[in-house]
């Protein structure tokens, strides 16, 4: 239980910057494309923990301890995320993290945020593309799927996430 308690506290953790970035950058529609070094660690923080939860999901599905999006874009308990719709609190902003997850055309399932975190974390000039929006829609995929990995089932105490309306983090204490 230990891993999966750490992966809950990393995520909250993540929120909470990601909250407390609101004092620096006004959530606005017209912020979204806002880039920096802030957002930049957020963002790459929250890429790393969609990728483990996703790889821990995979495994649990496959048996394969190995695993990249190309996997993930072919899971069915990853790709049923792409229905969630969410919204960022702050703002009334509604969003969809994974929607290009459910595509009928499995080339079309392409996290745009997924990309541009690849582009930024291979080419640090690229850092315009760890953007407020990319924050935004990584952390909350990597809360879906956190929230999946701890308990599956969906029975388990929850905290409503501070940021997104639709969200639950599942309470390990």
């Amino acid at each position: 239980m230990s891993k999966y308690f750490d992966m809950v506290r990393i995520y909250n953790i993540l929120e909470k910057d990601t909250n407390d970035l609101g004092s620096i950058i006004h959530f606005d529609e017209r912020n979204l494309d806002t880039f920096g070094i802030r957002v930049y660690n957020l963002f790459f923080m929250s890429c790393n923990l969609f990728e483990l939860a996703a790889k821990e999901i995979f495994k649990r599905s496959s048996g394969n301890t190995e695993s990249d999006m190309g996997d993930w874009k072919l899971d069915l308990i990853i790709c049923q995320y792409s229905k969630v719709e969410l919204t960022f609190e702050p703002m009334g902003f509604n969003f969809k993290p994974m929607e290009a997850l459910g595509s009928a055309k499995i080339d079309d399932r392409k996290l745009t945020w997924w990309q541009n975190y690849n582009s930024v974390k291979h080419n640090l000039s690229h850092i315009d593309k760890a953007t407020l929006r990319n924050l935004i829609y990584a952390l909350s995929s990597a809360g879906l799927l956190t929230s999946h990995i701890v308990h599956p089932d969906g029975m388990c105490g929850v905290n409503r996430s501070i940021l997104f309306d639709g969200l639950y983090i599942p309470d390990v204490r």
